[in-house]
């Protein structure tokens, strides 16, 4: 799929998280990032699942570089798009934002323009936002 078909977004979004439930909640695209997280209580409040099983996560924290993660199917609403996509369940309570879409739904979906949503492109312009 070529550039002219993707949709443009911005640094953070709001996004919808699509199960039993929908929920409504800021999203960070990270083009660094393989795959999609949810904080485990959208992921509740939304009633994803079942479970599908882990997913290995790099992690600076696990002493052998990856922590393993419940993933679930999950359909993500980003800028007016539905997308369906195997998202991993982590507690996101000290991130930015609940949620973090990755490269699986940004891949042939979307492009990331920073400027869309912030004037500058410094860190603390996003961390201030929440």
């Amino acid at each position: 799929m070529g550039a002219e078909h993707k949709l443009v977004v911005g640094l953070v979004e709001k996004v919808k998280i699509i199960g039993g439930k929908t929920v409504e909640a800021d999203a960070i695209m990270d083009t660094g990032a393989t795959g999609t997280s949810i904080d485990a209580r959208v992921a509740k409040e939304a009633q994803l699942g079942p479970i599908m099983g882990l997913v290995k996560v790099k992690s600076k924290t696990s002493a052998d570089g990856y922590t393993r993660r419940i993933k679930v199917n999950a359909k993500i609403g980003v800028a007016g798009k539905v997308v369906s996509v195997e998202a991993n369940i982590q507690d996101r309570k000290n991130m930015h934002t609940p949620v973090l879409i990755g490269r699986d739904v940004l891949h042939s979906n979307f492009i990331v323009d920073v400027e869309k949503t912030h004037k500058s492109n410094k860190v603390e312009d996003v961390k201030s936002r929440g």
